[in-house]
């Protein structure tokens, strides 16, 4: 008698996300203490996977269980008969970035016509905000401006679809992770191979000629091209601290950050490093570790370094954080303002003073604007 074998199917459940961020600015924000328990003001409309949402902020809470605290809520304003959504709110900090002083969690619920919002009754602490120095990198208030970040994501599903037999094979092989980098990182430390020494500031770096040429047009040049340095035992390497060069080496070798932590004075050193050696991608790291590290004390110095190698992303920060009414004085005093101003000149001078008039006059035009609405 002849048989054969039931045909194998096989078939998924799918569940997907459409997500959106939408940013809601509450000016003047002083002003809104004592507006009441339960009164609240509205975001603007905002569409995400093409359903309509707005964001509610109770600047003195929703209810009496929330008092000392300010609440928020997501909206609902579609006519859907359900929707599921996963959401935070979160409260944005000067550098742009969540603030820990109101959490970022992740919720999620079903919005209904009949069940249109989902509260955040315990917000954030109002004594926070207000006691918060606005100088600190987690101060949420700007210029006497709060805002509110909603993240939200409508999840659809599930969707079931039908997907073809898989043959018959024996145990998944298991791919590990990329380790080139480990391997170069290694040669470096070894010294293995090298075929090329660097001589900074009495120290003795020994590294290998193609890798350094195909990471960079400097070493390129000089170790391959018409400059090729041939007959000097080592290369004597001027202007450049021993520690800069070889944290440069390392990010050649390994393509990530080479530094340990967020040493400013470290990163300076290491960015007119990699301008000279042109290494963008380094340069670029630094710029972002400078910003995050600008204050008081440093934020001129980080100026005229900024104007001296052409960072400009990195310059308009420090001219945005100069020019706010909260830092401008304290940086004005600092040691590093006159020197900014001997090694810059005029030019940088009013681009801060036309920055101050904007940001100044920015929140009580915006005010004023309100009023007459």
């Amino acid at each position: 008698m002849l048989t054969s074998s039931a045909a194998r199917t096989s078939s998924r459940s799918v569940w997907e996300g459409i997500t959106g961020t939408h940013d809601f600015e509450v000016v003047g924000y002083s002003l809104m203490d004592g507006f009441g328990a339960g009164r609240h003001v509205c975001s603007g409309d905002f569409s995400v996977a093409g359903h309509d949402w707005y964001v509610a902020f109770y600047p003195d809470g929703l209810d009496q269980d929330s008092a000392g605290y300010a609440s928020a809520c997501l909206a609902y304003r579609g006519k859907e008969r359900l929707v599921r959504a996963k959401y935070s709110l979160s409260l944005v900090a000067r550098d742009g970035r969540a603030s820990p002083l109101a959490g970022d969690t992740l919720r999620s619920h079903y919005f209904t016509p009949t069940s249109r919002s989902a509260d955040v009754l315990k917000f954030v602490e109002k004594s926070n905000l207000s006691s918060s120095p606005s100088s600190s990198s987690y101060s949420c208030l700007d210029d006497d401006t709060l805002t509110i970040r909603c993240v939200v994501t409508v999840v659809t599903g599930p969707r079931v679809v039908s997907v073809a037999p898989a043959k018959e094979r024996g145990p998944r092989v298991t791919v590990p992770p990329p380790s080139l980098h480990e391997h170069l990182a290694r040669m470096l430390r070894d010294g293995r191979g090298s075929d090329v020494a660097f001589r900074v500031g009495g120290r003795v770096l020994r590294a290998h000629r193609c890798v350094l040429a195909a990471r960079s047009p400097v070493f390129d040049a000089e170790l391959l091209g018409p400059m090729m340095e041939t007959t000097a035992p080592c290369i004597e390497i001027h202007g450049v601290e021993p520690a800069a060069f070889e944290a440069l080496l390392r990010f050649v070798y390994t393509d990530s950050w080479p530094l340990a932590g967020v040493d400013v004075a470290a990163t300076v050193r290491l960015l007119s490093a990699a301008d000279r050696y042109g290494l963008e991608r380094l340069r670029l790291m630094c710029e972002e570790k400078l910003h995050e590290g600008i204050d008081v004390d440093n934020a001129a110095d980080v100026l005229a370094m900024a104007e001296l190698h052409h960072c400009s992303q990195l310059r308009d920060a420090c001219v945005a954080f100069i020019a706010s009414p909260s830092t401008l004085g304290p940086v004005l005093a600092s040691s590093g303002f006159e020197d900014l101003i001997m090694a810059t000149g005029a030019s940088v001078t009013k681009e801060i003073l036309h920055k101050v008039s904007e940001s100044w006059s920015g929140p009580g035009n915006r005010n004023n604007s309100s009023k007459r609405k």
